[in-house]
């Protein structure tokens, strides 16, 4: 372990939130430059990595604090309020903390053992040519929606293999330093742009047996053990791995009720005599129910935080039942649905000067409907899975 200070485990919700607040609102005063670029500045990211939120999820021996699923959300929504790039890369990387916490010991002490701050990135699809070999596997291909890859030290790649100690083939994650990777710059999109969710190519990486992960036993009784066993560690896979998808839509959706209030105030309707807008029932309307379809998305989201750890201070098993599986998927599903359909109403109210690159109305809008075609939030998918299992019939048992 080196000499930097670990997080404090004595957690405090309303110190985390300030913290989150600063970096949010530094990220908030640089969004031109990220939009210019298509990638956060490096400044912004230093100030995510000195505030020592990217831990909260990390185990207390590698300096985390261990937070809880409902601190972890809290924190994720304040930061994506001020970056939607940003809350994006704090709730996928953060939830790689969490994760990692099942690997290997030795894989651990690579990544954190001389750097608290380094991150992983990684593309769990099982696009790549994997090959067995004495002591471990060769990699080769190429994975897309690498988020955060230009600041992580360590990327990890999908690919179906036999693990080390498996006979069957399963859903595999290969740990490589980012040296041995080619990143290619192809994040020319719509939305989150400063994420740099760019695509690694890897070509006859040798990756030992220790850098083999098998990700999808930590959703199920073969779960591996992590040296301190606490609550964290018995929250369901599903929990936290949603957590990382729906927490930026939140904040983004909490930032359009914001800006579509500023901005109403501000403005002022030309055809009617410049009369202020703010007067005006019709805004006054949207923003009531704009802003009371936050509030209760908002609400589904903690309880879906909640849940996950109610399960685990009880102690109850890690795999959860079907109807779970597919009712989380659902809540998913309303959740990422429901922060673009405010967004969309907020935006076609907010007039023609909102199409301009330079309102912020229009970048959140795009950032929010970014977040919503992840495949974890897919409401078509998940109200499917969902009255499948109500019908007696199998839900999308991948999530």
């Amino acid at each position: 372990m080196n000499s930097l200070s670990p997080i404090s485990t004595d957690l405090d919700r309303e110190d985390l939130l300030e913290k989150a607040r600063v970096v949010s609102e530094f990220a908030w005063s640089r969004r031109a430059e990220t939009e210019r670029d298509r990638r956060l500045p490096d400044e912004v990211i230093d100030a995510l990595r000195a505030s020592k939120l990217m831990r909260l999820c990390r185990h207390k021996r590698w300096g985390g604090p261990e937070a809880d699923p409902m601190t972890f959300l809290d924190v994720g929504r304040e930061i994506a309020r001020g970056s939607g790039a940003l809350g994006w890369l704090f709730s996928v990387l953060g939830f790689h903390e969490w994760y990692m916490s099942f690997a290997s010991e030795e894989l651990q002490k690579e990544v954190w053992g001389n750097d608290l701050h380094a991150m992983v990135c990684d593309s769990y699809a099982v696009v790549g040519q994997i090959d067995r070999v004495a002591d471990g596997y060769v990699v080769n291909g190429n994975w897309r929606f690498c988020s955060g890859i230009e600041w992580s030290s360590w990327v990890a790649v999908g690919g179906i293999a036999v693990a080390p100690d498996g006979e069957h083939p399963e859903h595999i994650m290969f740990f490589l330093p980012k040296s041995e990777c080619v990143i290619i710059d192809d994040w020319n999109t719509m939305g989150l742009r400063g994420t740099a969710s760019r695509t690694v190519s890897i070509q006859k990486a040798f990756v030992p047996n220790h850098r083999a992960f098998a990700m999808g036993r930590i959703a199920g009784p073969g779960r591996s053990k992590v040296t301190e066993d606490g609550p964290l560690w018995r929250v369901p896979l599903m929990t936290m791995q949603g957590l990382a998808i729906l927490t930026p839509s939140t904040g983004l959706a909490q930032r359009m009720v914001d800006e579509f209030t500023v901005w109403t105030k501000a403005r002022v309707r030309p055809y009617e005599r410049n009369a202020p807008a703010k007067e005006a029932p019709a805004p006054q309307l949207i923003l009531a129910e704009a802003a009371t379809q936050w509030d209760a998305t908002w609400a589904l989201a903690q309880k879906y935080a909640q849940d996950g750890w109610d399960r685990a201070i009880r102690g109850e098993d890690w795999v959860i039942s079907d109807e779970l599986r597919a009712q989380w998927f659902s809540w998913r599903g309303y959740i990422g649905r429901s922060s673009i359909e405010l967004s969309d109403q907020l935006f076609t109210s907010s007039g023609a000067m909102a199409l301009f690159e330079t309102h912020p109305m229009q970048q959140v809008f795009r950032d929010i409907h970014a977040t919503g075609v992840h495949i974890g939030v897919d409401r078509a998918d998940a109200y499917t899975s969902r009255g499948r299992v109500a019908m007696g019939f199998q839900g999308n048992s991948f999530h």
